[in-house]
């Protein structure tokens, strides 16, 4: 029996090759299944440094200022005077907006000077300190004001009228309000209360 040599040859060549790319297939197989060790690199801890920046010292610059001293307060009048006759002029009627520096005393008949009224004539019981204009005390500006004035049968001042005043307008209004804050004990004639006309005071502002 002939066999047939390129029949052979190819036959084996076959097998060859069948059997080089099976060999292929399971090392590309194994590669697959086969996974590599990784190394993972240790990552240092690190600290978290916040940074703040410090700010810079400022030196606070303190301005010393120097009051000046308040006015001095209103004087009381020295005196009341009786009179019969007086040259008057019209009371102001102006409007000024004063402070409230009103200090009340209540003083004693035997504090004030009323040598020039009559023994029976109205004594006073109660009396205010003026309120210093505000602009007058800004400014500080000095004056007077010459009030004359009737009491009533109650004890309270009316009538009220500027005799004069220095400087002109400035204290007029809060002379005018303080002398009707004021409380007398009424005149008395006959065992009866009876108002009491022609008196005068005068009101220091500063002096």
């Amino acid at each position: 029996m002939l066999f047939d040599l390129g029949a052979v040859l190819k036959f084996i060549i076959s097998i060859f090759i069948a059997a080089f790319i099976s060999f292929a297939l399971f090392a590309i197989m194994a590669s697959l299944v086969v996974q590599e060790e990784r190394y993972i690199e240790e990552v240092p801890d690190w600290a978290i440094v916040t940074i703040i920046n410090k700010p810079e010292d400022t030196k606070i610059q303190r301005k010393h200022r120097t009051l000046d001293p308040p006015p001095k307060p209103a004087v009381m009048p020295t005196g009341i005077i009786n009179q019969d006759k007086v040259e008057t002029k019209t009371p102001i009627e102006h409007d000024i907006n004063v402070p409230n520096l009103e200090v009340d005393i209540a003083l004693a008949p035997q504090e004030f000077d009323l040598k020039l009224i009559q023994d029976n004539g109205a004594q006073p019981i109660y009396r205010s300190l003026p309120r210093y204009p505000v602009e007058a005390a800004r400014n500080k500006i000095k004056g007077w004001v010459k009030l004359s004035f009737s009491i009533n049968r109650q004890g309270k001042a009316e009538d009220i009228v500027i005799i004069d005043s220095e400087p002109e307008l400035i204290f007029d209004q809060a002379a005018i309000d303080a002398l009707h804050r004021w409380k007398y004990k009424p005149m008395i004639e006959k065992g009866k209360t009876v108002k009491q006309e022609g008196l005068s005071v005068r009101l220091d502002f500063g002096k």
